[in-house]
């Protein structure tokens, strides 16, 4: 099979219609069939600001409201079009945090979404979650109760008495009866398998491994892959579940789907870009891998040449600012010809009425006269009171003179911005902290809402950006129900966890990235590294060449403290995903009158061990670990932001990471953020040109 490649199109504006008369001259049996792919909503309900292509800044682009529209005039040009979502879409905002993904659900089930595999941050309000809104329940079919505060949070959302109280008056009574709202549509993943964590037993499937659909008569298998990186998370987020990679799996689901009819396999990938590459270069028989994760875009399909030459259209579709359409023209089960538009939702694209009523329904206790103040119970377990919001997402709460993104792989602004705020508080909580023993951190998370920079132009012109910061903005930088921690650990069970992660994302084998980026660090830190000559070897023991604390050369042998995130439910020796910690406390704060944690900071010690456990039932039971006047990354931020402004110079000032000899660009698609060859000398990669196949893969 050989494509007509001349097709490719860049990204384009939504009111320009795909012309198939662009295609070359097919067979009068062909067919034509459209297929959308919808990738890492992330929780976003309303437009936002971004950056497209050409750095062209906009103010008002994005969100549900938006996608609505574009799927429906897809759908009005392609009435059989069918709609294929993967990636992260119960997560990323204030919203859905404060919900456990509900704020979403609503939105999301009108889409008339065919089929849907998980992404990671799907699991990140607990395994009942999951289980009750994606597989129907535990693995008998019975919907899961949810822990007392969980069905608290959820009963400020409801209108009154849509969360009746359990009746009688012995233990549970009274308690709400809130679950949450279940998808519409099938979810598929061919590697998300039950566990008993009482017998460390292996179980079935949690999810139908793929969905057979049909387009202007042609069958097309939509197979699920979700996340193999759930376990590297929060505890309490896989506790039932195990999950593998999907590469064992694959080839006999293609068959099984082949052999009941399939003509076009369509792969819904939630492992990364990199990952899905080289799964198209290994397995045979996909057609279309629909990748997520990676929050790439790709204005222009990769296209993989794998076993005995069968090739494969790879795409992905950023987060919730695009939607792609792919049309294909298939004739007797083979693709003859296909055409990929990632389609920018733009200031220009006008909101779908419809779905903005049921998103400010579902926002109306987050916004104006409405207002509600909001819980989030950690992890979807019944411990401790949780972290509190009372105040309108819109509400300003500082201002940047630069713009804030995490697009990029090794350092940001946004990151140092953070950063600096949490150690700030950390040695204000603790006056023995200071330049020289303290330092933070944060993950290379890729979620967030662009902020423009003050009198940054927007379009053409001739208006510019505010600079605002709003209180929604800083939840979608750290939409998580984490605790801030003073987490004690030597130089060198520093450097080694940060060379690991920093391997993570270079890793020249694909199977063994991670996807995500670097960390960001704080202003009293300094790295060189070297991502072009140097692999992690025997002979070399890694990539960072160099790391000064307050210019001074870490030291392996002293204690320094780290004020980073904690996940409840960890065990209490890991911060920001880095264990070995010791001397473990909680940053805590007043709580005020509306629930809202403020400063003055001080610190406490765990109330308890924070370990997973089995209760006498044999059920996971986890206790509390963080005291209830924790304090949320969030609640941090806002108060840093009431004293500084974001500047780029004194405040979240880049420079701090330092890649020598440059950083390496992706093979097949320069424009890709991360390097899916990952990075080292040419003879440690996969094979000499890397996970796009041959080196004439992408010829007419």
């Amino acid at each position: 099979m050989k494509f007509n490649l001349a097709t490719l199109t860049q990204g384009v504006a939504l009111g320009m219609v795909l012309s198939l008369g662009s295609m070359a001259a097919v067979a009068h049996s062909s067919k034509t069939i459209t297929l959308m792919q919808l990738s890492d909503l992330h929780g976003k309900l309303v437009p936002h600001q971004e950056i497209f292509e050409g750095n062209r800044a906009q103010n008002y682009s994005g969100g549900l409201t938006k996608m609505a529209t574009a799927i429906k005039q897809v759908r009005a040009d392609s009435p059989n079009a069918l709609l294929l979502m993967v990636g992260d879409t119960t997560h990323g905002s204030a919203e859905t945090l404060f919900t456990m993904g509900d704020a979403i659900m609503n939105g999301v089930n009108s889409l008339g979404i065919d089929a849907f595999a998980p992404g990671n941050w799907d699991f990140g309000h607990g395994p009942r979650a999951f289980r009750n809104r994606f597989a129907g329940g535990n693995p008998a079919g019975q919907l899961l109760p949810l822990p007392p505060n969980n069905r608290t949070t959820l009963s400020a959302t409801r209108p009154p008495g849509a969360c009746p109280g359990t009746p009688g008056t012995g233990p549970g009574s009274g308690r709400f009866t809130c679950n949450v709202t279940a998808a519409t549509f099938d979810s598929v993943a061919i590697n998300l398998y039950n566990y008993n964590e009482a017998l460390g037993k292996m179980g079935g499937l949690v999810l139908p491994q793929y969905k057979m659909l049909e387009s202007n008569g042609v069958k097309v298998a939509a197979i699920g892959i979700t996340t193999d990186v759930v376990p590297q998370q929060a505890a309490t987020f896989n506790i039932g579940f195990r999950f593998t990679m999907g590469f064992n799996e694959l080839p006999g689901v293609i068959a099984e789907a082949k052999a009941a009819g399939a003509e076009v396999i369509v792969v819904m990938s939630e492992l990364g870009l990199a990952k899905n590459l080289q799964f198209a270069k290994e397995i045979e028989g996909i057609d279309v891998m629909f990748s997520g994760h990676t929050h790439e875009r790709t204005p222009k399909a990769i296209i993989v040449k794998g076993k005995h030459h069968h090739q494969t259209i790879v795409t992905e579709a950023g987060e919730d600012t695009f939607l792609g359409r792919l049309d294909l023209v298939v004739e007797n089960g083979k693709i003859e010809d296909f055409n990929w538009k990632l389609i920018e939702l733009d200031d220009a694209v006008p909101e779908d009425p419809a779905m903005r009523a049921i998103v400010d329904a579902d926002r109306a206790t987050f916004v104006g006269a409405g207002l509600k103040c909001h819980t989030f119970g950690p992890g979807g377990f019944a411990f401790g009171k949780g972290h509190t919001l009372c105040t309108d997402l819109d509400e300003v709460a500082g201002t940047t003179q630069v713009t804030l993104q995490r697009y990029n792989v090794l350092e940001d602004v946004a990151n140092n911005f953070m950063v600096d705020a949490f150690v700030a508080a950390g040695r204000q909580a603790d006056p023995s902290l200071n330049a020289d023993n303290s330092l933070s951190t944060t993950n290379g998370f890729r979620f967030d809402n662009v902020v423009l920079g003050q009198g940054t132009l927007i379009g053409d012109g001739p208006a510019t950006a505010s600079g605002d910061i709003s209180i929604g903005d800083l939840y979608a930088y750290y939409p998580i129900g984490a605790a801030l921690a003073l987490a004690s650990y030597s130089g060198g069970r520093l450097f080694d966890a940060w060379e690991a992660l920093l391997n993570n994302v270079f890793d020249p084998n694909p199977y063994r990235q991670r996807g995500g980026w670097f960390l960001g660090y704080t202003e009293n830190m300094h790295l060189d590294i070297d991502l072009i000559d140097l692999p992690l070897s025997i002979s070399y023991p890694g990539r960072i060449l160099n790391l000064t604390i307050n210019g001074k050369k870490l030291d392996r042998s002293k204690v320094y403290t780290l004020v980073s995130c904690y996940p409840h439910g960890n065990p209490i020796d890991e911060a920001c995903r880095t264990s070995g910690a010791f001397n473990f406390r909680f940053m805590t704060g007043i709580v005020g009158a509306n629930g809202e944690i403020v400063g003055p900071y001080g610190f406490t010690n765990p109330v308890n061990p924070g370990l997973p456990i089995l209760d006498p039932l044999r059920t996971p039971v986890v206790f509390q670990a963080a005291p209830n006047n924790f304090v949320h990354p969030v609640d941090v931020l806002r108060g840093y932001l009431a004293s500084n402004v974001v500047d780029g110079i004194a405040v979240g000032a880049l420079g701090r990471v330092n890649a020598v000899g440059g950083a390496p660009v992706s093979v097949c698609e320069p424009t890709l953020v991360q390097p899916i060859q990952g990075a080292g000398p040419k003879w440690l990669a996969r094979d000499e040109v890397g996970p796009c196949g041959d080196d004439d893969s992408n010829d007419d």
